[in-house]
Formats: C-alpha cells, sequence, structure tokens
C-alpha cells in the first residue's frame, strides 16, 4: 500500500524555485537558437557529402578535408581549394553551393544567432541563475524584508558580521539600486506569500526583519512567517511598527520584538540629556549594542532546570579559562540585576547571565552552556540505570 505524502502543517505549498524560473529563461534562449543552428549544420553536412560524391573519396583525411573546404567557402574565406580532381565540376557545385548557403547559412545564421544573444539579455539571466543556486544552499541565514533606509543599516551591520541574508523587495524598480549596494542575495516577490517565503529558504533560516513603511504590511509577513515557524526559540521575527498599539498586535501575531522608530531615537535623545556622553564610553557601549564592533560583543545566557551549573559558584564552574569571556552581570529570576558578580556568587535555576567577550569567546560560551545540559542529562540517565538495577 503507497503511504500517503505527510503534508506540512502550513498546508500543501511548494518553495518557489527561482532558480528554476531563470533556468527556463535560459532554456527558452538556446529554444530560438534551434534553427540558426539546425540550418548551419544542415548546409555544411550537404556540402561534404555533395564533395564526396563529386570526388568519390570516404576516407577520414579526405572527409575533414571537404569539412575545411564547406566551410570557407560558406563563410566566403576561401583561400584554398579543397579537391585536385575533377576541378571545374567542383569549382560548379561551389559556386552553386556559396550562392545557396551564404545568404541561409551564414546571413541567417549568424545574423539570427548574434541577434539572439544581445537582445536575450544572457549575461543577467546567468548571474541571477547562479545566484539563486547559491541562495538555495544557505542555511542559518535571515530574511530580510523590504529594501528602505532601515535595512540598509541592518544590512550593513550584518554583512560586516559575515551574517547571511536574503532581502525580498516587493518593488522591481529598486533593482540598481540593490544591486550597487552590494547585496549578495536578492528577489522580488510579494513576502506574505507562502511559496516567496519558502523560496527564500525559510524552512533553514534563522529569523525574519520585516520593517516596512505600513504596519499591515508587517503584519501580513509576520502571520505567514509565524504560520510556517512557529518556534518563537528557533526562529526569531524581529519587525518595526509606527505606535506601540500596532507593535502589540504583531507581538501577539508572533513577533519576537518590534522596533517603534521614533521611541528608540526619542529614548537615545534622552539618555544623552541624563546622562551627558563621553566621547569614548558612549560610542564604546553604543557600538557594541548596535553589534557594529567585530571584535567585542556580548549574549544573554539563561540557566535551565537542567543544567549542573546550578547551585555552583562562578569561581567552581572556570568559565572564564575555558571560553576567554566573562560575566558581567546576573539578572534573578525575580528581575534583580547582580553587576560585576563575584567568584562567590551563586548561580540559580532561571538566572539569565550577561557575558562579554569577543565573537569567537561567546560561542565557546554557547558550548560551554551546552555541555552543562549533556552531562546533567548523562547523570540522569546514570541515576535511572542504577535505580534499575
Amino acid at each position: 500500500m503507497k503511504k500517503r505524502k505527510k503534508i506540512p502543517h502550513y498546508g500543501n505549498v511548494k518553495p518557489k524555485s527561482y532558480r528554476a524560473i531563470y533556468e527556463e529563461k535560459f532554456y527558452n534562449i538556446l529554444f530560438q537558437l534551434r534553427f540558426p543552428l539546425m540550418t548551419i549544420i544542415f548546409f555544411t553536412t550537404v556540402g561534404v557529402l555533395s564533395l564526396m560524391i563529386i570526388n568519390n573519396k570516404t576516407d577520414g583525411k579526405s572527409v575533414l578535408n571537404y569539412l575545411f573546404h564547406t566551410v570557407i567557402t560558406f563563410s566566403t574565406v576561401g583561400y584554398t581549394e579543397g579537391y585536385t580532381d575533377n576541378i571545374s565540376l567542383n569549382r560548379l557545385f561551389s559556386t552553386l553551393f556559396i550562392m545557396v548557403a551564404f545568404p541561409l547559412a551564414y546571413l541567417y545564421g549568424l545574423v539570427a544567432t548574434v541577434n539572439t544573444f544581445l537582445n536575450s539579455n544572457i549575461g543577467e539571466i546567468y548571474r541571477y541563475w547562479r545566484m539563486y543556486k547559491h541562495m538555495e544552499k544557505l542555511k542559518g541565514h535571515y530574511i530580510i524584508v523590504r529594501f528602505n533606509n532601515i535595512t540598509k543599516e541592518t544590512m550593513k551591520n550584518l554583512k560586516r558580521r559575515g551574517i547571511k541574508f536574503v532581502l525580498i523587495e516587493p518593488d522591481r524598480r529598486r533593482e540598481e539600486e540593490i544591486k550597487k549596494f552590494g547585496v549578495d542575495f536578492f528577489v522580488f516577490d510579494e513576502p506574505h506569500k507562502r511559496e516567496v517565503l519558502l523560496g527564500v529558504g525559510i524552512e533553514h533560516a534563522k529569523g525574519l526583519i520585516t520593517a516596512f513603511e505600513e504596519n499591515t504590511q508587517d503584519i501580513a509577513v509576520i502571520v505567514t512567517a509565524r504560520l510556517i515557524r512557529p518556534d518563537k526559540d528557533n526562529f526569531i521575527i524581529i519587525a518595526t511598527a509606527t505606535n506601540e498599539g500596532a507593535g502589540e498586535k504583531m507581538k501577539l501575531l508572533g513577533a519576537n520584538e518590534v522596533v517603534i522608530p521614533s521611541m528608540t531615537i526619542g529614548r537615545r535623545i534622552a539618555s544623552y540629556v541624563l546622562h551627558p556622553p563621553s566621547p569614548t564610553i558612549s560610542k564604546f557601549l553604543e557600538k557594541i549594542a548596535y553589534g557594529e564592533r567585530t571584535d567585542i560583543d556580548i549574549i544573554e545566557m539563561k540557566v535551565e532546570g537542567n543544567s549542573t551549573l546550578i547551585g555552583k559558584k562562578l569561581k567552581e564552574i572556570h568559565m572564564r579559562q575555558e571560553t576567554g569571556a566573562t560575566i558581567v552581570a546576573i539578572i534573578r529570576k525575580d528581575g534583580k540585576m547582580k553587576i560585576a558578580p563575584s567568584g562567590e556568587t551563586e548561580i540559580k535555576e532561571g538566572d539569565a547571565l550577561l557575558i562579554l567577550g569577543h565573537p569567537k569567546s561567546l560561542k565557546r560560551v554557547e558550548e560551554f552552556f551546552e555541555k552543562a545540559l549533556e552531562e546533567k542529562e548523562e547523570e540522569k540517565q546514570l541515576e535511572e540505570v542504577k535505580l534499575d538495577d
């Protein structure tokens, strides 16, 4: 009995293959060349066979010689004759052949071929095909919706960190602007459609950023994206909103974070008033907060209930020695924050550790926390084995 194919939770929708679209365009161009190429091949074959019959020679050397003679005849080069016998008959055939083959095989074939290549934009089609071929292999990337000043700044910072992303822009008129900006992967399509998001690899992506000028468009993208990727921990959605009300709706519909530009700018200005900026400190903190520095970063690591770190003191876990990163603060489950914790500080379940360090060191921190979870799981399995014994 044939098993039924499992339908995904988001519906029976096929990803839009942008590579296949440009492959079809490429094959359509080649299809236009079929008659010119067939004409050249046909007259070349007729010329070679006719010379073989007239001169009654079929050996390999003669065939190659007749092929050469045929080509130089219909191309009007003709600086030598490929025969030594039946000269008058050969010349009569060559004269008639060039009168027929030149306009058909040369003028029609060559002009049609050149015209096809000049008017088909085949180079551009090939570049798009190659881009989408590489795009299909992306994993752990981000999807950015809309090309504007906000996403430009976002893409600059992501590129600086070497983070891959795919841009979806509904307006194809911005093509040249996008190319000049240096976006590696982009498509022109409607981002709220399931097949489009699937086509840019949302199933393998790390997150989505949407920054339309209108809230309704952002909401449509959020709803579709969250339908395909419902797990908020493994797929983050960041959006912009024009007001708090729209921002709340977006969070209810699945956005992890919503940025309201007017509020962000207002708070930033107020911070300068309340805390007069130091030329060094403010720029340093701002660059860390906005990811502009590539040599230092900060992350938050949660202490899960099944971690072996629970109940241990900071000096006992030797995290700095193993990773090179520093714990700058601990936020307790009740929201209280402990700044610059000492080695005597005990780690508790539900703690959030703010850790500062080089990006490579922070990668080791993530592995350190994962290892702590694995060790706890191993301890649990050993205890179960002992109980069974």
